[in-house]
């Protein structure tokens, strides 16, 4: 007797959507992608071209960049010229691992936003972006957006109180990447009986000096009062620089310092570092498991009329939002607000 149509279909969507389970990429699938507004190119064309010969040199670049994990470049000229830059994070397992990560984002960038001269791809594991403005000549430039992810779940402490200890971790972390020649660091602070510990990751690409890393990343960590306040965990991406925090670890090796808990009130976001760094960086490891999940569901809001955006989640239901910010001494943001949920 003939099965039913139905359940034919049914075996057969249920096989294919195993099958694209098991053969996902789990360090680099479906990143967080923002398509830009400053036009499009077409098949066969000289930007295409050109746009093919940076997706073989930056990965390859990245791999060799003497423990940076960091490349930009450009190739042709205008108005045919492509910019790119590629960044891994500072804990990324080897340069093989964070030269895979940025030809990934080469390859979903175009798929995700086909025919874009402009497009950036974020992955837990690095992010990229390649456009036909010269976004990479001044080093002080972070993006004209930032990505902004904010967990949804609140803290039950006083949000005044946990927002201020996040932004002392984040201050400190940043002190200490901006000192080193990585431009890369992880803390971790204790904080109170629901919360036992706060864990943070500040980054800058490693072209930029200390004093532009340090400026760079004290005004996205600025905007935690606006963008992040009571969340137990949030993200703000920028091209040159960017941060992490989280109430569980999700970082590799040991952190680069401690801080213990504040006795209250908690240190305030501008109060000098004077934690205990750990004796040296902590040498790159492997991206932690929680980095490396695959995506499963998806939703979106859409920020500004002249973008488009895309999310992932990594057994999470994420969703971004988009923030502008022109200069780094003036951040201007949106109103839109997104947040992702994390389910243990």
């Amino acid at each position: 007797m003939a099965a039913p149509t139905g359940h034919l279909l049914f075996l057969a969507v249920a096989s294919l959507l195993l099958l694209f389970l098991l053969l996902s990429p789990r360090a680099a699938a479906q990143p967080w992608q923002v398509c830009g507004n400053t036009g499009n190119y077409t098949a066969q064309s000289t930007y295409q071209s050109n746009l093919a010969s940076l997706a073989k040199a930056l990965p390859a670049n990245a791999s060799r960049s003497a423990g940076n994990l960091f490349a930009e470049g450009s190739v042709g000229a205008v108005p045919d010229v492509v910019y790119a830059l590629a960044l891994c994070r500072g804990d990324t397992a080897n340069a093989t691992a964070c030269g895979s990560c940025v030809a990934t984002g080469f390859q979903d960038a175009q798929q995700l936003c086909p025919y874009d001269k402009d497009a950036a791809v974020v992955y837990d594991a690095c992010y990229l972006r390649f456009s036909n403005k010269d976004f990479i000549a001044s080093t002080t430039d972070n993006g004209d957006n930032l990505i902004i992810l904010a967990n949804t779940q609140s803290v039950s402490s006083p949000v005044r109180a946990f927002d201020a200890a996040v932004a002392a971790l984040l201050n400190a972390t940043g002190d200490y990447a901006s000192a080193n020649s990585s431009r890369f660091a992880t803390g971790e602070e204790g904080f109170d009986a629901s919360n036992p510990t706060i864990y943070g990751l500040t980054q800058c690409t490693p072209d930029m000096s200390s004093a532009d890393c340090r400026s760079c990343l004290g005004s996205i960590i600025s905007a935690i009062p606006q963008s992040l306040s009571g969340s137990k965990g949030g993200r703000i991406i920028g091209m040159r620089c960017n941060f992490r925090y989280e109430v569980y670890s999700f970082f590799s090796g040991s952190p680069s310092l401690r801080l213990p808990a504040a006795s209250p009130p908690a240190a305030s976001p501008t109060t000098p570092f004077n934690g205990t760094p750990t004796a040296t960086p902590p040498p790159p490891g492997e991206i932690s498991a929680t980095d490396l999940q695959v995506p499963s569901f998806c939703s979106f809001l859409a920020f500004k009329s002249d973008s488009k955006t895309g999310c992932s989640s990594e057994e999470h239901d994420y969703t971004k939002k988009k923030k502008n910010m022109r200069t780094l001494k003036q951040p201007k943001f949106s109103p839109f607000v997104a947040h992702y949920t994390f389910f243990f």
